[in-house]
């Protein structure tokens, strides 16, 4: 191989890893984390408080899944998950859902109360 064409290939290979290195800085140890605890759950699924409230704030109605993946659907912004019962559940609008919470979470997200039956 002559020396230019190796040149070449070191630079391109430099170019490369430059590249490399900026993204990994930009995203940093927390986004690094976050970003594989994300496609973690997504893959293997976790644990989930999924809450969906009405426009005034009240809680419409709510789901703890146990070792399910929440997915975000494309081009939405809503989810879907499958529940233990079986059906897919698609939902939009109003919404919060953690990752392994604990009670006291449970407890913040559900204390709004119930809708009132109309």
């Amino acid at each position: 191989m002559r020396s230019e064409d190796k040149f070449g290939v070191g630079v391109v290979l430099g170019v490369l890893a430059v590249i490399l290195i900026g993204v990994v800085v930009c995203m940093g140890p927390a986004g690094i984390k976050t970003q594989f605890s994300g496609w973690q759950a997504s893959a293997y699924g976790s644990d989930w408080l999924v809450v969906q409230y009405a426009q005034s704030g009240c809680v419409i109605t709510h789901w703890d899944l146990e070792n399910e993946a929440v997915q975000n659907e494309t081009n939405s912004d809503g989810i879907y998950f499958v529940t233990e019962e079986g059906p897919v559940v698609h939902l939009s609008g109003h919404y919060a859902y953690v990752q392994s919470p604990d009670d006291q979470v449970k407890t913040d997200l559900l204390k709004v109360g119930r809708c009132s039956e109309q």
